[in-house]
């Protein structure tokens, strides 16, 4: 099968259109219409039923985006980089991941970087952002994603920026249309980070602004342990959407907006200013976890925003 109809294919989809998509691949119309034609007709099954603003995945072409999307970008990386020197390169490269980072983005992005790098052998590391922070610091990560830091050892570059919702369990009045006052949290049982820095921070910061407490039975840096306490209805979390979203569709979590004020957390690739890596080894890094974080939010996989680019930020 030709990989251009399949790239053609997941473009198509991401755009919910055939003439944005043409756009962006620089196809015309026609052409591109014909290439998924031909593509169905090699499957035996229709991939796009047409609506009033475009066109829709059809139950088949949902399944094929699935099995298809990451394996496809990981052919083109490894074949992009087979001739490079960075291909080359023999080391091994611990990264670090908040364990709701890890849950939306770990697999996408070790495959990514393990097609780009085939010599190169990775380690995951899943704890919070502290724990990150002091490895990187003693040289024990190599590239964490973390909440945006003033500490000049590091080196931090902005990535995203997602939401933080109120979550319950099954039985809780929680509506994604309703949003809750922040005031409201004073009077419900929340389950809180341990790491004092990023979620508990703003969280307490917000609070000590409007003269409230809040009330903090557990902490745990364990998204599953928090998990499970708000489902069993021992407690709510604030979190960003992309960490409990499959239990949320499955029905067993619920979830509303805050509001008064909002809450978002920003984050962010760094690095520490004394890591040695090849120039072009850690470019090249930065660049694949930018590039798949889009990838991510694009598809909807990841509630965020991406934050500019650094050209983007210059250009401003």
């Amino acid at each position: 099968m030709d990989t251009h109809r399949l790239r053609y294919f997941l473009r198509i989809a991401d755009e919910g259109s055939i003439n944005r998509a043409a756009s962006v691949l620089g196809v015309a119309q026609p052409a591109l219409s014909r290439q998924v034609r031909i593509l169905e007709e090699d499957l035996g099954v229709t991939l796009f039923r047409r609506t009033a603003r475009g066109v829709q995945l059809t139950e088949e072409g949902e399944r094929l985006r699935a099995m298809t999307a990451a394996p496809l970008r990981q052919l083109e990386l490894a074949m992009q980089y087979a001739g490079s020197p960075l291909a080359r390169v023999e080391r091994g490269l611990h990264v670090g991941l908040p364990p709701a980072v890890a849950r939306v983005f770990a697999g996408p992005l070790l495959g990514n970087l393990g097609a780009a790098f085939p010599k190169v052998s990775f380690q995951v590391t899943v704890a919070g952002v502290d724990e990150i922070v002091e490895g990187m610091l003693q040289g024990a990560i190599d590239i964490g994603i973390i909440v945006p830091t003033s500490d000049r050892r590091l080196f931090y570059r902005d990535l995203l920026t997602e939401d933080l919702v109120l979550v319950g369990g099954a039985a809780a009045d929680l509506q994604p249309d309703r949003a809750v006052p922040f005031t409201r949290l004073a009077d419900l049982p929340l389950i809180l980070p341990a790491t004092r820095t990023g979620i508990r921070t703003d969280l307490e910061n917000a609070a000590l602004r409007l003269e409230m407490r809040l009330n903090s039975k557990f902490s745990t840096d364990s998204l599953q342990v928090t998990e499970d306490l708000i489902r069993t209805g021992h407690g709510y979390g604030v979190l960003p959407l992309s960490a409990v979203g499959a239990e949320i569709k499955a029905g067993a979590l619920r979830y509303a907006p805050i509001s008064g004020p909002a809450l978002t957390q920003e984050l962010g690739s760094a690095a520490s200013s004394q890591l040695e890596l090849p120039r072009g080894f850690a470019i090249r890094i930065g660049e694949i976890i930018r590039a798949e974080a889009e990838r991510q939010v694009q598809s909807g996989a990841w509630d965020a925003r991406m934050s500019p680019s650094d050209a983007e930020s210059r250009q401003r």
